[in-house]
């Protein structure tokens, strides 16, 4: 088939389409990639297995790709961010924490923690 200005132009054209087919099938994946992994927390303070000596603590971090966050079973604010606050009352000796993240398709992710409280 001899290369004429018609069959180059039908030729640029097929391959334009295809690259802008290719460009947003990528974005697609790019962005649905973020939901396949399911929620994630990010606690900031304290530290796991932290040593506390007043009768309370702020819990303290963000979660990802989540809408709902519990802490031992009671639900906690959250923002439009995603930043958590929660006060947290400390007895003495070990306290576990288990923050469970549920994200819109009902995954979810746990993260157990233990703060150690020294108050009297």
């Amino acid at each position: 088939m001899p290369l004429t200005r018609t069959t180059t132009l039908r030729l640029i054209k097929i391959a334009i389409i295809a690259v802008v087919a290719i460009i947003i099938i990528a974005y697609a994946i790019a962005r649905s990639l973020n939901y396949a992994r399911g929620p994630k927390i990010n606690l900031v303070e304290p530290a796991n297995g932290a040593t506390v000596s007043s009768p309370t603590v702020d819990l303290i971090g963000t979660i990802e790709r989540a809408h709902n966050l519990t802490i031992n079973g009671n639900s906690v604010p959250i923002d439009e961010l995603g930043n958590f606050k929660q006060t947290i009352v400390v007895f003495p000796g070990i306290n576990r924490l288990t923050l469970l993240a549920t994200d819109q398709f009902d995954r979810n992710t746990e993260t157990d923690i233990v703060i150690v409280g020294t108050n009297n």
